[in-house]
């Protein structure tokens, strides 16, 4: 062999000892990496959530028991609804309730009454009277907390709360069978209560402006309720109509929910006085 086959030999053996050794450093890198990717905490899985409670008015009911100040926000009512619908269910009470539309529409019909009738003053609990057109439970129960009529509630410095027939009688069964036929049937109209100063027998009968209710609205809640052939479509739709109906009344002023007409107790339906 001469010296010019032996040098070429040698270079050879140079190069593919130095390949070797960098094919084995990659290998040791590429399964260091491998490694710490199987090391690593896996990521959190979001559970799908609810919608959330829109942002709550920032105008609370103010009103007087025994002459303290009480204030009453709509957190309170969410919380006081779901603890009775937990008692009549027998189910625990969620951590965080869920805000109903028939309470909002409760509580801001009631925080807009009483502002008409009473102004900036602060009114004594049992000089309010409310009859309400809708008997559903969001609005019993709103009306209940914010009178003192409710259960656990301390009715010696009560006012008054009642739910009408759609014909304006008062409904003396409120037994939650007897008030889900008449709820179940809702229209615009059933969205009205009349609120009354005792004292002076003034009140204000507070209506709900149609815009407020979003497109379909009654149409997707009687077939949600009452239609057994009702479409995956139609409750889903069903159910978004009642977030932006929901949110509207937490959300919009007062000037754009409701329509406010004061009156005399002559001109109040029957069962709806004082």
């Amino acid at each position: 062999m001469c010296p010019e086959q032996l040098i070429l030999i040698l270079v050879t053996m140079k190069y593919q000892t130095i390949g070797i050794i960098l094919l084995a450093a990659l290998v040791l890198i590429v399964g260091a990496y491998a490694h710490t990717l199987s090391s690593a905490p896996a990521p959190e899985q979001t559970p799908d959530l609810a919608p959330a409670n829109p942002a709550a008015p920032s105008d609370l009911i103010v009103i007087s028991e025994r002459g303290i100040p009480v204030e009453i926000g709509i957190d309170d009512i969410a919380a006081y609804h779901a603890k009775m619908e937990a008692e009549e269910d027998g189910t625990p009470v969620p951590e965080q309730p869920e805000i109903d539309p028939c309470c909002a529409w409760m509580y801001r019909s009631l925080f807009a009454g009483i502002h008409a009738l009473w102004g900036d003053d602060i009114p004594d609990r049992s000089d309010i009277s409310v009859a309400s057109y809708l008997p559903s439970c969001g609005a019993l129960h709103t009306g209940w907390y914010v009178t003192g009529t409710g259960p656990g509630m301390d009715t010696a410095s009560a006012g008054r709360f009642i739910l009408l027939k759609p014909d304006g009688t008062e409904l003396t069964d409120t037994s939650h069978e007897a008030r889900s036929k008449i709820a179940k049937n809702r229209n615009a109209d059933s969205y009205r209560i009349v609120i009354t100063r005792i004292s002076t027998e003034e009140s204000a009968t507070v209506s709900l402006k149609n815009e407020v209710f979003p497109n379909r609205f009654f149409e997707l809640f009687k077939k949600f309720k009452t239609d057994p052939a009702v479409t995956k479509e139609e409750v889903s739709a069903f159910k978004a109509a009642r977030t932006a109906f929901r949110d509207n009344l937490v959300e919009k002023p007062d000037e754009e929910l409701f329509i406010i007409r004061q009156s005399s107790a002559r001109d109040i339906p029957s069962g709806a006085g004082p």
